[in-house]
């Protein structure tokens, strides 16, 4: 009798969820990232809502659907993203944690994509750093047209194809005020980033970075998405699907904020002044 009631617990508590849910979230909550996205859809989303891990989803996720009749599902992170694209259209799909929109023909998705489109960039130095007067971006053309690398008169961009090629244009760029690159991970290797950061301090253009340790390694500073802010604005997503509001009123979009981290050392050594009110705005200061 003990032995038949330890099974039944061990069935009522295994790892994998027993309780339908409309809706499905796909992604690997052991990095933390995606359990800060996961968390705030919880927080955000009242509805029966259950999480499965990319590698239990692949090549099941259809299944998986099937038997909790789920109606959408979340995906966060490109190989949760692969397995959410062969749905049918009448699942709704809603990613995140993914740098660039997806590229799909699939109706009824959407989401919220982690590059940081250029406006952001020329907003911030408009209003802190006038004296930056020519920004050049060096990117692939799809991501350039995303992020609306052409749209300011201030700015210069230059398409690349390859990790060598970005690497000749940026030693060109000698009379740039500041570098931006956008977050082609193929081409952003640990050698580019050495010889871009060579650049920079020899030609006193300052980089503005991407992420948080590119402020670490010089950037001048950057704008970052937060995970929290990002998972609240899935979540927005979510009960706007449930509530029946058609996906093309919810366009794939950047975050709605961004966080800002400056490297002040940087900023010394290449005399560019940084304002108190930027410095008050800074979520974190690297010296």
């Amino acid at each position: 009798m003990f032995l038949a009631l330890l099974l039944l617990c061990q069935a009522l508590f295994s790892v994998s969820p027993s309780l339908a849910a409309e809706v499905l979230i796909i992604g690997d909550i052991q990095y933390k990232p995606v359990a800060d996205v996961v968390g705030e859809i919880r927080a955000k989303v009242k509805l029966p809502l259950n999480v499965y891990s990319t590698s239990d989803a692949r090549g099941k996720l259809k299944a998986i659907v099937e038997r909790e009749d789920a109606r959408t599902v979340v995906a966060l992170g490109k190989d949760a993203v692969d397995e959410a694209l062969l749905l049918p259209p009448s699942v709704a799909v809603i990613y995140g944690l993914v740098i660039a929109p997806v590229k799909t023909s699939r109706s009824n998705i959407t989401g919220v994509y982690m590059a940081t489109p250029i406006n952001e960039y020329v907003g911030t130095i408009r209003k802190y750093m006038p004296s930056i007067r020519r920004i050049s971006i060096v990117g692939s053309r799809y991501l350039m047209s995303i992020l609306d690398g052409r749209a300011y008169a201030q700015v210069a961009a230059y398409n690349v194809s390859s990790s060598s090629e970005l690497v000749n244009t940026v030693n060109g760029l000698d009379e740039s005020n500041a570098l931006i690159l956008l977050p082609d991970v193929a081409f952003l290797t640990s050698a580019v980033m050495e010889n871009v950061y060579l650049f920079s301090f020899r030609k006193n253009i300052p980089l503005l970075g991407i992420s948080e340790g590119n402020v670490k390694q010089g950037s001048l500073f950057a704008l970052v998405f937060d995970s929290l802010k990002i998972g609240r604005q899935i979540g927005e997503l979510v009960m706007g699907a449930r509530n029946g509001v058609d996906m093309e009123e919810m366009p794939p979009a950047p975050p709605a904020e961004f966080d800002l981290f400056i490297n002040t050392n940087t900023a010394r050594k290449m005399g560019i002044v940084i304002t108190d009110e930027m410095i008050r705005k800074a979520k974190k200061i690297y010296q």
